[in-house]
């Protein structure tokens, strides 16, 4: 820490349960997101369930079980919203229903949040102040900066263990922008359990990589789970070369490419050399790697995702699961029905951005693949319609691949007809006769074509 402001910093440094005593009623503040979470406000602010009423609080890509939300369950004095849900609060939306849920397509979070949203406080966690007065925001950046923007006050909650990561732009706040310090000794940084792959993504990522899709020179994005780690197993094993990152969230599974010499970035047209992210979750070896790595830039939201910016990488390859496609081609992704109450359990995030961004892909090989299990529970998630309720995540016109373990099809320029037969043909094939028969039902095609499926 720098001389010039020692002074400065010691008259700005509150606890975390002064800092969480600055909030008063009426109230609209954001805890951040991903690995970069207040749990250290959460959890004083829970604390003080009886004292207040009508707290407005934000959050994103939920790691945390928040405490708040337990002290109050129905919702009444914390008024919890969210851009991303994970496991950690999935249970909250059960119960509360879809209202916790703000809808946006990520990339354009910044404007959306400069232009309509106004927050009392933003309590951020960052990185340890270097000798030039900078916070980073370590391994989350989104729309970090922009709800700092919108914010009365901003409240850093610095953990030794967040890392420091090279931007990019947008990825620090100084010192004379910050309010209050506080020293988070209680909070370790959220590391993400190690997701192993089933039988199925194997299956799915081997149809993925036979079909071609994936090639020497190939710019990647590919999320966290089994299936998107069977797939850079994949790719690790099959000889391929020279790709590059350009993704939303970096995984560990990523830097196993990078040192193996599978990703050198050395093809794309923008970020040479560098592999480009908005945000990261891993486990800590990942965070050490990641640490002030030059390999590594961090850029705020609206520029990994950006569907123009997007486009301009070479041989853009997008990979992102989801939940149930319809035999028209309609993605739905982020919500689940019970009973016929519909849930949120994610969000569109970037999907639908990269979607976007492949599709306008300037070298016109953009590549967008949209992966499922072929059944959940003894039903097929490839279904006739989308079940009432179930919002729409990528539009049917914006499908390009589907991919289950039954094989891979391209949608793209096919009728509603050949859309449907295509999807039947890598559905579970205990479910392709009825699959069938429902599609004749609806009109979707004329014959029932049983005989005709790829199987």
């Amino acid at each position: 820490m720098g001389k010039n402001f020692l002074k400065g910093y010691e008259s700005k440094l509150i606890s975390g349960k002064e800092a969480a005593g600055l909030v008063k009623s009426g109230n609209h503040i954001h805890l951040g997101g991903a690995a970069n979470i207040a749990a250290i406000i959460d959890k004083y602010l829970a604390e003080r369930v009886n004292e207040l009423e009508n707290i407005r609080v934000m959050t994103y890509i939920d790691t945390v079980n928040y405490k708040i939300c337990e002290a109050d369950p129905e919702g009444k004095i914390f008024k919890w919203r969210s851009g991303f849900l994970l496991g950690s609060v999935r249970h909250i939306s059960k119960q509360r229903g879809v209202g916790v849920y703000t809808p946006e397509t990520w990339h354009t979070a910044p404007l959306v949040y400069r232009t309509k949203r106004h927050f009392n406080f933003f309590f951020i966690v960052t990185s340890p102040m270097d000798t030039n007065g900078y916070f980073n925001f370590g391994l989350t950046s989104g729309h970090n900066r922009a709800i700092a923007d919108v914010s009365d006050k901003i409240v850093v909650i610095v953990r030794k263990d967040m890392p420091a990561i090279n931007g990019g732009y947008e990825e620090t706040l100084h010192f004379d922008s910050v309010d209050y310090i506080v020293e988070d000794n209680e909070f370790e940084t959220f590391c993400l359990p190690e997701i192993k792959s089933k039988p199925e993504d194997k299956m799915i990522a081997e149809n993925i990589l036979n079909s071609g899709l994936i090639k020497d020179g190939s710019t990647l994005q590919i999320g966290i789970g089994g299936l998107p780690n069977a797939v850079l197993d994949s790719i690790a094993s099959s000889g391929i070369k020279n790709c590059g990152l350009h993704t939303e969230m970096l995984t560990s599974k990523m830097v196993d490419l990078i040192e193996q010499g599978v990703v050198t970035n050395s093809e794309k047209k923008a970020d040479r050399f560098k592999s480009v992210f908005t945000f990261c979750l891993g486990d800590r070896e990942l965070y050490n790697y990641a640490n002030q790595n030059a390999a590594f830039s961090l850029y705020p939201v609206d520029y990994t995702n950006h569907p123009l910016i997007i486009s301009q990488q070479p041989n853009m390859f997008s990979l992102n699961s989801v939940i149930n496609v319809d035999l028209t081609g309609q993605v739905a992704s982020e919500q689940m029905v019970s009973n016929g109450r519909p849930y949120q359990i994610s969000g569109t995030g970037g999907q639908l951005d990269f979607v976007m961004g492949t599709l306008l892909s300037q070298d016109q090989k953009g590549i967008s693949v949209l992966a499922l299990y072929s059944t959940y529970k003894d039903t097929s998630r490839i279904l006739p319609l989308l079940e009432k309720g179930s919002n729409i995540t990528v539009p049917r016109t914006l499908t390009q691949y589907v991919a289950t373990e039954w094989g891979v099809v391209n949608l793209r320029g096919l009728s509603n007809s050949s859309r449907a037969e295509a999807l039947i043909s890598i559905a579970h094939p205990d479910y392709r006769e009825k699959l069938s028969q429902k599609a004749y039902e609806l009109g979707l095609i004329s014959y029932t074509p049983i005989k005709k499926m790829i199987g």
